[in-house]
């Protein structure tokens, strides 16, 4: 079963700088989500104290190009970057951990082998759906199927899919849902939650259900997601996909989203932290 989960948002305006953190406390982290400063010092500080008051383990700090050597120099590592992710400009994802042992992954050098393997692979369109199966829309009456399909595949994950109240907020307005329904019953599912302001759109909450794995569900199911973001004048794409999954990379890899860092323990997802590989997409 999922835990509870619970997100606040902390936002701050002085003379010297402005930001908006939202906070995690399920998996101990922190999300800068909007930021300006004169002062890179006061606004880093501000930062760590926030999140250490609130006993968090890791700050996530998506960077413009102009701010990236300045806030580097507060203290801050770069895992990764995302091309197009501010309004067509480039956002590089500096980190911060306030407990040391978080930024350690034991098993970094398998998963980077992982990546090495799997860009190795050809790219390719996405099989057509097997007979009976459909690509469709979820509306607020598959909610019951939704959430049963998220308890099944995860163990715990980074936001409360499990919860009615919450798909039923975001779906269709902040996260474009596709699914593939066979016959009456919904198999696979997949979300793009998109940020209007900056114009991009991250491809998550994939999941199939165990018994339907491996017939290239999710494949169509993300071009189906870039067509609608597309469509919608969203041209930024991107994933963070959990570093131990080979399938959910290679899907990525195959449909020609490129690699561009991995967030180290970044999430507490399927009863653990996990770090997350990010794969890009980019229609500049």
């Amino acid at each position: 079963m999922f835990a509870p989960q619970k997100q606040n948002i902390i936002t701050e305006d002085t003379q010297t700088f402005k930001v908006k953190l939202l906070v995690d406390e399920f998996s101990k982290r922190a999300w800068v989500k909007n930021y300006a400063y004169h002062d890179p010092a006061k606004l880093a500080r501000f930062i760590a104290g926030a999140c250490s008051n609130h006993g968090l383990e890791k700050i996530i700090f998506p960077v413009r190009a102009k701010h990236y050597d300045e806030l580097k120099g507060q203290g801050f590592s770069m895992e990764g970057w995302i091309d197009g992710y501010f309004n067509g400009q480039t956002a590089y994802f500096l980190t911060y951990y306030l407990k040391p042992e978080r930024s350690i992954s034991p098993r970094l050098t398998e998963y980077m082998d992982l990546v090495r393997q799997i860009s190795e692979r050809s790219h390719r369109k996405p099989h057509f759906l097997p007979c009976e199966h459909q690509i469709v829309t979820p509306t607020t009456r598959d909610i019951p199927a939704l959430t049963s399909i998220f308890k099944k595949v995860f163990a715990t994950y980074p936001s409360p899919v499990d919860q009615p109240d919450y798909l039923a907020a975001v779906l269709g307005k902040t996260a474009l849902f596709k699914a593939v329904r066979r016959g009456q019953d919904i198999i696979s599912v997949a979300a793009a939650e998109v940020d209007w302001a900056y114009r991009n759109a991250e491809l998550t909450n994939c999941a199939t259900l165990p018994a339907s794995r491996g017939s290239g569900l999710m494949s169509g199911i993300i071009a189906a997601l870039e067509s609608e973001c597309l469509a919608r004048g969203i041209k930024c794409l991107y994933s963070l996909a959990r570093a131990s999954s080979y399938g959910m990379n290679l899907v990525f890899h195959r449909l020609g989203y490129r690699y561009q860092g991995t967030l180290i323990n970044n999430c507490h997802i399927s009863g653990a932290y996990e770090d997350m590989n990010i794969w890009v997409k980019y229609a500049s």
